[in-house]
């Protein structure tokens, strides 16, 4: 797999220091400043931050979002986690979606902060084309988190203004979020600042999410299938530049540890053994850790077998092994945001949708062959093949929620009386902590 961008993690306890270097002041007091004070010579560090806390936000809402599906199975001592496990995924009270709430809007309100003051530089003549990069990252890294909201929660707030609460952007309208995104990924191709094929990608898998979303609100299993040729043509262009096993990946590091968080995915399955990646898909004898990941032996590892050839599915095999051998035990991994595999998924679905089967097998066959495995021909139905190749090739990337309620695939853990089960199509809510501090919020 050729990891064409991998972002640098500058850890945001030096954030303060670059900007205090970085900048002009008018002030006889250097320790008192106003963010007016901020010249265009503090806008790399400030895209820098934003840098850290995306990747922060991404891990820890990877965390509830992967457990209240079936890729990973509650076994530790904090009862949230289990409620989640078993599908209760809409309680305000949830202690870890509560905490993750933080991140994620810290990284909202952040990215448009940022955005809005490198339009404002992109004014001034001493604008470069290095600050120009600045400003492409900064909508990039924007347009990523809008769509993680939109993919993950039911509702959410969008404020502009710290100090003041803002009414929530309501359930029915969460699909504008996608909107944004896209505006974002736009404004970044226009600036003809690089990243170019990346950022095709980007938009490739956002406007395909806005699909996917149409598809749960409400959720239409007689008609799951997402119809999207848009995506589908962004997808071949990024394909064609960047190959057909590509990875655009947010990387967390030991350098800097501030990347990761409190409660990401890393440090609650591979460090504090919260949680564990499920038996459908591994092989833990010891009820704890997937056996033999670095072995290089998908037979020992994984428990999901491959429809055609009855054997360990190799591209999970590689994604697992890829979590779990990350850096320091573990705890470091990369998040894959965007992939070439996807990029064929977006294609082959929505081919299957138009009736295409010639262009879906095509396709699917394009990532079967990236694993050696023989190609499909009709073996079992093209729907089962499509929700398998994407439940394997996607695995821990913040997607099989939404295809448990599309394809009508509930989780084995979820409970009868669980909101998963009796109101499907149900994401993580507006949590407490923002509910107690915004007037606005009922």
């Amino acid at each position: 797999m050729k990891n064409i961008y991998t972002m640098k993690n500058l850890f945001l306890l030096l954030i303060s220091g670059l900007l205090f270097a970085s900048c002009s002041l008018d002030a006889n007091n250097p320790n008192s400043l106003g963010e007016d004070q901020l010249d265009i010579r503090a806008f790399t560090p400030m895209v820098n931050g934003l840098e850290g806390v995306l990747v922060r936000a991404y891990g820890n809402i990877l965390a509830p979002y992967s457990v209240a599906s079936d890729e990973m199975v509650w076994i530790g001592s904090r009862d949230a986690w289990q409620q989640l496990n078993f599908g209760n995924v809409d309680n305000i009270n949830n202690e870890f979606v509560d905490a993750a709430f933080f991140y994620v809007a810290e990284a909202r309100y952040w990215a448009d902060d940022v955005i809005a003051r490198g339009e404002e530089f992109s004014t001034s003549n001493a604008f470069t084309s290095s600050n120009k990069t600045d400003l492409a990252k900064a909508y990039w890294y924007g347009a990523i988190i809008y769509t993680v909201i939109a993919d993950m929660f039911d509702d959410f707030v969008v404020g502009s203004v710290k100090t003041e609460g803002t009414a929530a952007v309501g359930a029915a309208n969460m699909g504008s979020l996608y909107d944004t995104a896209t505006s974002y990924i736009d404004k970044a191709l226009a600036l003809n600042a690089g990243l170019t094929s990346a950022l095709k990608a980007t938009k490739a898998r956002i406007v395909f999410s806005k699909g996917v979303w149409a598809k749960n609100n409400p959720v239409n299993t007689a008609s799951p299938l997402v119809s999207a040729g848009a995506a589908a043509s962004l997808a071949q262009e990024a394909l064609t530049a960047l190959g057909d096993d590509f990875s655009v990946n947010l990387l967390t590091s030991g350098s800097a540890p501030d990347t990761v968080g409190g409660l990401d995915i890393a440090g609650e399955v591979n460090g504090r053994l919260e949680m564990r990646l499920s038996d459908t898909y591994v092989i833990s004898s010891n009820a704890k850790q997937p056996d033999s990941p670095g072995d290089g032996d998908p037979s020992t590892t994984i428990s999901l077998l491959d429809p055609v050839d009855n054997i360990a599915d190799p591209a999970l095999f590689r994604l697992v092994a890829d979590f779990t051998n990350s850096a320091g035990n573990g705890i470091y991994p990369e998040y894959p945001v965007v992939t070439g595999r996807e990029m064929h998924l977006i294609i082959a679905e929505n081919a299957l949708a138009s009736g295409d089967n010639a262009t879906f097998t095509a396709h699917i066959n394009k990532i079967r062959a990236l694993d050696g495995l023989t190609d499909y021909s009709g073996q079992i139905d093209a729907q089962d093949m499509l929700e398998h190749t994407r439940r394997v090739n996607l695995f821990l990337m913040g997607r099989r929620l939404s295809d448990h309620y599309r394809f009508g695939s509930p989780s084995e853990y979820w409970v009868p009386t669980s909101p998963a089960v009796n109101s499907p199509g149900s994401f993580f809510p507006i949590t407490i902590s923002e509910i107690q501090a915004n007037e606005n919020i009922n």
